[in-house]
């Protein structure tokens, strides 16, 4: 499926589905205010996937123009707006992480990668991990480093510094997290942040719940070595 989720493979019925079953932040809560009666009134407009709904979504201007179409309040459709991108969040840059070789990030950007979308295509098979492995001259190690961080990295909302955190737990893939206990996930995760070892933010029980969920939306496409 590549690195974000394909809007594109998700229709509006589906995607009301996901809100309802979805454990939303609180700045979320609107969408559920006649959801589905919004919803086919958004429907009505021609409009069949997230993808169409996100074009038309695409900038204020055109929220403005769509909310005066339908008479949809303003509100909701710019809280639908924030939601349907996060699902495509800005990819990470590789310089900001922690954990990785300066030199390692050196010799990614003269070859023109400099995120986690651009590292994407190069760790998602083992092929292409060999292959990179030898383009950068770098250890197995080193490559499975890079491929766990942009792994986790396609949840919503994970940045460098919970991205770190993670690959040194023990949920340290996409597969891992979405088998977690979220319960589990928190309280090992407090432990190992001790002191804010890794990520200064704070991390939630609830949130630990929303981000097992949201993990669920995320294919498992890169390959590792079998255990």
């Amino acid at each position: 499926m590549g690195y974000y989720i394909d809007l594109n493979r998700i229709s509006l019925n589906e995607f009301t589905h996901m809100l309802k079953t979805a454990d939303l932040l609180p700045s979320q809560q609107i969408l559920m205010v006649d959801l589905d009666q919004r919803f086919e009134t958004i429907k009505a407009q021609n409009i069949t996937t997230v993808a169409a709904l996100k074009k038309i979504l695409k900038t204020k201007k055109k929220v403005e123009q769509f909310a005066s179409a339908t008479s949809l309040p303003l509100d909701y459709l710019t809280v639908l707006r924030r939601t349907i991108n996060s699902y495509h969040p800005q990819p990470r840059k590789l310089r900001d992480f922690p954990d990785l070789d300066q030199k390692t990030i050196a010799k990614l950007e003269h070859i023109g990668i400099k995120t986690t979308v651009d590292l994407y295509e190069k760790i998602v098979s083992l092929e292409a991990r060999d292959a990179l492995k030898k383009q950068l001259d770098i250890d197995d190690e080193e490559a499975l480093l890079l491929t766990r961080l942009t792994d986790v990295c396609r949840i919503r909302y994970v940045n460098q510094a919970f991205a770190t955190l993670l690959i040194h737990s023990e949920f340290d893939t996409v597969e891992k997290i979405q088998k977690a206990n979220y319960q589990d996930l928190h309280s090992k995760l407090i432990e190992l942040n001790e002191g804010k070892k890794y990520y200064r933010g704070i991390i939630g029980l609830n949130d630990m719940k929303f981000f097992v969920n949201d993990a669920q939306n995320v294919a498992l496409d890169i390959e590792y070595d079998a255990p």
